[in-house]
């Protein structure tokens, strides 16, 4: 089973390379970040790990994108460079502004 920091780790990695290819953005769909690193199938009830792994690495700088046609519904749009945190302090947890 893939747990919510495999794919944060993998979302860091993605991020850290297209940074240092010096792109200015990085989307990442949940569907293919999911079939990437689990064989288990698109909509299985762990994809939420993943759900949550995406937002949790969201900066104040990136936005969600919604598409009704996209499978997995969940496509972030990351900005780089990315902003600087202290490495003990989580990541901006965007949700949290509803709670």
């Amino acid at each position: 089973m893939v747990s919510t920091d495999h794919f944060r780790q993998e979302i860091r990695s993605r991020l850290e390379l297209a940074n240092a290819q010096g792109r200015p953005n990085l989307t990442i769909e949940c569907g293919e970040l999911y079939r990437s690193m689990s064989q288990l199938p698109t909509f299985n009830r762990w994809m939420i790990f993943c759900c949550n792994a995406m937002r949790a690495e969201m900066a104040l700088t990136d936005h969600l994108i919604f598409d009704d046609r996209n499978e997995s519904l969940l496509t972030v749009h990351y900005a780089l460079p990315r902003p600087c945190r202290p490495k003990n302090q989580p990541s901006h947890d965007p949700s949290s502004a509803f709670r």
